[in-house]
């Protein structure tokens, strides 16, 4: 080649060469002088570092302490399928997966055989002791490479479907979403903490070089009324029922008489609060305030309760119930069995519409209004629980011919079963309405008190002379020849009253087939220490009646916890 080709190609190297470093030149000039700051915004999103720090969820406890709610460490189990293909032994860690996680054997298998992905779940939410199990089978075989656990904090409820309907749930967003778990949510949930620094080209966190943090505070810890072990006798007494009739449901309350303290709450079908997401609606509600019904005779106390306070009934004189049949208003009101007359002690003690009806019809149609009204009907009871129904009573002006003589016998006024507690509660009571609660109070972790129900002094209804000659009344029901004598159990006396109440039909009228058996009372009768209502919703069989399908559960639970409670048979 001759010489000027060389030097020519030789000249355009050279140039080429010294115009890449003016321009590195005037790029590094540029960038140590020019206004870069949507470079510098962008180089600072991608080294800092960033991190919300969540505070434990406070624990729900019972009255005695017992955790019936409470975040827990658990792990999410996964494999890197790519890696354990080349550092691992694949059939060999899945025998071993497939020993401790509750996963099929094949879907084990088909995620470690993945290799073209870098991650995947077998299962989330895995208990401590399962891990500790699995980690230690795996390090032992020396099988550990490529099998990840993830550490995560889930909320757990150890007794699963026992107080379902009270306690509630927590959603998989971290939010109370029934019962106490979304009634006290502010208490419970904790206050949420910020980490700021920046992170590595792992993007991990350089420690060293962390600006703010800013510490979470745990949730407060919230403890009920309600004890777990009255709560499981409760729970039981109605579960046998509901198999023994063949029930679509029951539910039952128990509550302290003094300060309307709700000692038990039950409500069947339920639900497990560890697999919310797979309860159907039905199962999901609290029966006890979330329904409303007829209540039938258990009504009838409060409508004798009120005529004596007025004065406008004695317990020794004579009604005539007509041989069972009366026309009133041109319509048939009839009794279940025939009487001809009755002293009106006896008309509560059999049970009679008739002669109830003829009683409550002394009463102006304004006056047994108020009556209702102040012992709790039509309006919620004030239950520290959310979703509760208020009922049905319709002011007089709404009233037809025949509404002011059937509601005295619990048709056409509605209530929820802790209506029905609080209303009967006050006969117990010596007159006073108290309002029913099922939180005592939260406190934090350190000690310090948040929140103190502390009892209302209650409303008072009928006086404590006409309360105290309602419980002798209301005993009566339960000796020899009463409605509610399977109520009773050895060593107690016990006040109460039964009811049948039949199911609205959809194209109206009443069902001949379907109804509700009810028992509404207290114990001891004379010196009251806890009332109970108990419902069994669409109860099988030839004797569907209050007397015969409520009562005994009554008396079931009633023993259990004058037992458990030590109640002497005289009262506290």
């Amino acid at each position: 080649m001759k010489p000027r080709g060389l030097w020519l190609r030789a000249s355009i190297t050279g140039v080429l060469i010294l115009g890449l470093f003016l321009g590195l030149a005037v790029r590094v000039v540029y960038l140590q002088l020019g206004d870069h700051s949507d470079l510098r915004e962008t180089y600072k999103q991608n080294v800092v570092f960033k991190k919300t720090l969540e505070g434990s969820r406070g624990r729900i406890l019972d009255r005695k302490g017992k955790v019936l709610a409470q975040d827990e460490t658990r792990h999410n189990v996964a494999v890197d399928p790519e890696f354990i293909a080349r550092f691992n032994r694949p059939q060999r860690v899945q025998a071993a997966l497939t020993r401790f996680l509750h996963v099929e054997p094949a879907l084990i298998g088909t995620r470690i055989a993945d290799t073209e992905r870098r991650f995947h779940y077998l299962e989330k939410y895995v208990e401590e002791q399962r891990v500790e199990a699995l980690t230690r089978l795996l390090k032992e075989e020396e099988l550990d490479k490529g099998v990840v656990f993830e550490e995560v904090q889930t909320r757990t409820y150890p007794l699963g479907n026992l107080l379902s309907h009270v306690v509630g749930f927590e959603n998989r967003d971290g939010v109370g979403s029934a019962g106490v778990e979304l009634q006290m949510n502010r208490y419970l949930k904790g206050k949420g903490g910020l980490r700021v620094g920046q992170k590595d080209g792992r993007r991990r966190e350089m420690v060293s070089r962390r600006q703010i943090q800013i510490d979470p505070q745990d949730g407060a810890d919230v403890t009920l009324t309600v004890d777990r072990y009255l709560q499981f006798d409760v729970e039981q007494a109605l579960e046998k029922a509901v198999e023994t009739y063949q029930a679509k449901g029951a539910w039952a309350v128990v509550m302290d008489v003094r300060t309307g303290a709700v000692l038990a709450m039950a409500s069947k079908p339920d639900y497990d609060l560890n697999s919310f997401y797979r309860a159907d609606p039905e199962s999901r509600r609290n029966q006890t305030l979330g329904t409303v019904y007829e209540p039938g005779s258990i009504i009838k106390p409060i409508i004798f309760a009120a005529a004596l306070n007025e004065g406008l009934v004695n317990p020794t004189e004579v009604i005539d119930c007509e041989w069972g049949r009366w026309m009133h208003r041109r319509r048939s009101l009839e009794d279940y069995h025939p009487y001809d007359k009755l002293s009106a002690a006896d008309v509560l003690k059999k049970s009679s519409n008739i002669g109830t009806a003829k009683i409550a019809l002394r009463m102006s149609e304004q006056k047994m209004y108020d009556y209702l009204q102040s012992f709790g009907f039509g309006t919620p009871t004030g239950i520290d629980l959310p979703g509760e129904e208020r009922g049905i009573l319709h002011a007089p002006r709404r009233w037809d011919s025949l509404t002011h003589s059937r509601m005295a016998i619990g048709h056409a006024v509605t209530v929820t079963c802790l209506q029905m507690a609080v209303a009967i509660n006050v006969i117990a009571n010596d007159g006073y309405r108290v309002e029913p609660f099922l939180v005592k109070e939260a406190r934090t972790k350190s000690g310090e008190l948040l929140f103190l129900r502390q009892p209302d002094e209650g409303v008072e209804v009928i006086s404590p002379v006409t309360a105290r000659r309602m419980r002798h009344l209301m005993a009566r029901i339960t000796e020899t020849g009463g409605t509610g004598r399977r109520a009773r159990f050895e060593g107690y006396v016990v006040a109460g009253k039964t009811g049948t109440a039949e199911k609205v039909e959809p194209g109206g009228g009443y069902s001949k087939t379907r109804n509700r058996a009810s028992f509404a009372g207290f114990f001891p009768a004379h010196n009251p220490a806890l009332t109970i209502v108990v419902t069994v919703d669409e109860p099988k069989g030839d004797r569907r009646t209050g007397g015969t399908v409520a009562a005994p559960v009554f008396a079931e639970i009633a023993r259990n916890a004058a037992g458990y409670l030590g109640i002497p048979p005289e009262g506290y």
